[in-house]
């Protein structure tokens, strides 16, 4: 039986350490049980260094610490998911997704298994990805403003020249026609500027997060004839920066799917900070998602991009399904 199980740990040895990723097996006392290559190199130790260590020595107390909402999640018998950015002993940072997997025997928890990806690869992707469509909306957003609008408002005024023109030539009727070509005109001007202030939130620049919020709510509500809010509890100011942009472009998001696709008439944005969270929540109205709000949430590429955003400056994303109806979608980030 011992050769047995002998030949076993050498076969699991043997297959996991040619797994891309960390494997790691730890006991409900949090003392390691297996370790793969890749999990020993990552951390700088030898099998018998890490046989039996435990997780607090091994991660330290402030890695131990974020991580341990996960590891009593998994004693107690639930798989967990999460991202974590992780320095190698050599000084390297790289990001992680990270799985503990319960070992359950009956309903005893025994342990759990760890499995980590170096997703760092994935992730500068996807922040190109998420700088070029800003870019492209940012270059999008100056055309309509200094070009498009312009043309526009110069052919409103060519109408306008036109429809006087004909008037004193006694035409009333067609000095009718023009003078509603300039009225069209005019309106496609409005549209230009609100839809370039929308893909270039200027007040960001100028008035900060609350600024752009207030304006970005006021102009929801003329553009589409809805009701939306703008209520602040937030005492501090986020001024311009990273985290401004993401919060602003995450309640855009929010707010074009609950009208666009939720059919949502009253909406409401805050921005508040509760106990040292900053708390962004964006209520609707709407039909809602549909009965799993995180699975149908998941599906859209506007979403993905709202959960990245948020994950750029460590803040968790929820779509919840309210008891009155509708969604809220809703940013928690704690303080530093």
């Amino acid at each position: 039986m011992t050769d047995l199980l002998s030949k076993n740990e050498r076969f699991m040895t043997t297959l996991t350490d040619f797994m891309p990723g960390m494997v790691g097996y730890w006991t409900k006392e949090l003392r390691s049980a297996f370790a793969n290559r890749e999990y020993l190199n990552w951390f700088g130790k030898n099998a018998e260094e890490m046989k039996g260590i435990r997780m607090q020595d091994l991660l330290g107390e402030a890695l131990f610490s974020k991580n341990e909402p996960f590891i009593w999640a998994a004693l107690e018998g639930r798989v967990q998911e999460f991202e974590r950015t992780l320095t190698k002993t050599n000084g390297e940072t790289r990001e992680t997704l990270t799985h503990y997997i319960p070992h359950l025997e009956g309903n005893e928890v025994r342990g759990f298994f760890v499995l980590i990806l170096d997703i760092t690869e994935r992730k500068q992707l996807e922040a190109a990805l998420v700088a070029v469509a800003e870019e492209r909306q940012r270059a999008l957003g100056q055309e309509l403003h200094d070009n498009l609008g312009q043309q526009i408002a110069a052919m409103g005024y060519q109408a306008r020249a036109l429809e006087k023109k004909i008037l004193a030539s006694g035409d009333a009727d067609s000095a009718k026609i023009a003078a509603s070509i300039a009225a069209q005109a005019q309106h496609a001007v409005m549209q230009c500027k609100q839809l370039a202030q929308g893909l270039l939130p200027f007040e960001l620049e100028s008035n900060g997060l609350l600024g752009a919020l207030q304006e970005f709510s006021s102009r929801v509500s003329n553009t589409y004839g809805v009701t939306c809010h703008f209520v602040c509890q937030y005492e501090a100011v986020v001024d311009g920066g990273n985290l401004a942009l993401n919060l602003y472009r995450i309640a855009q998001e929010a707010v074009n799917n609950a009208i666009r696709h939720g059919g949502a008439k009253h909406l409401t944005i805050s921005l508040a900070l509760e106990k040292g969270c900053l708390c962004l929540s964006i209520c609707d109205d709407g039909c809602g998602f549909a009965a799993d709000a995180k699975q149908t949430a998941s599906a859209g590429m506007g979403i993905k991009i709202m959960q990245y955003r948020a994950n750029q400056f460590g803040a968790t994303l929820q779509f919840l399904l309210r008891a009155e109806g509708g969604t809220e979608v809703r940013v928690e980030m704690r303080e530093s």
